[in-house]
């Protein structure tokens, strides 16, 4: 294969490598000064915090249920993930969880960050091509 070939070769399939670069960044890990911080009340934190969303389904599976109906009403959960994480469609579905019913309120904001989470992985891998081979590398 002559040389101008091959560099065809190569430009042809870096031009069918797609990565979801939306997915991947609404899955970073933040700083300090952009996480999340549980509270009960105000001026009452639990010194629960999270960085990501893996952090996040972490702390609802232990945050005490009046934590997550403060942020609830408040619509403390909605806007961090829609303003830091940039996820508008996780947002929308969190803001439409009634803080009222106290039950429910641990399931259902475990169920939607959790199948949020499966669904931007799926959508998220990072593809490396060189001229030799193409590496499939499982995202975050």
């Amino acid at each position: 294969m002559t040389l101008k070939n091959e560099r065809k070769t190569e430009h042809r399939k870096r031009q069918n490598v797609k990565v979801d670069t939306e997915s991947l960044r609404i899955l970073r890990t933040v700083g300090d000064k952009d996480a999340f911080y549980f509270y009960e009340a105000v001026g009452k934190p639990t010194g629960e915090v999270a960085k990501n969303l893996s952090d996040f389904l972490d702390r609802v599976k232990s945050a005490k249920a009046e934590s997550l109906i403060f942020h609830l009403q408040r619509r403390d959960f909605q806007n961090w993930v829609e303003k830091i994480l940039g996820d508008s469609k996780l947002a929308k579905k969190l803001g439409s969880i009634s803080p009222t019913n106290s039950d429910g309120v641990r399931t259902n904001i475990y169920r939607i960050v959790e199948n949020r989470i499966r669904e931007l992985r799926e959508s998220s891998a990072e593809i490396h091509v060189d001229a030799n081979a193409a590496v499939l590398i499982p995202s975050v």
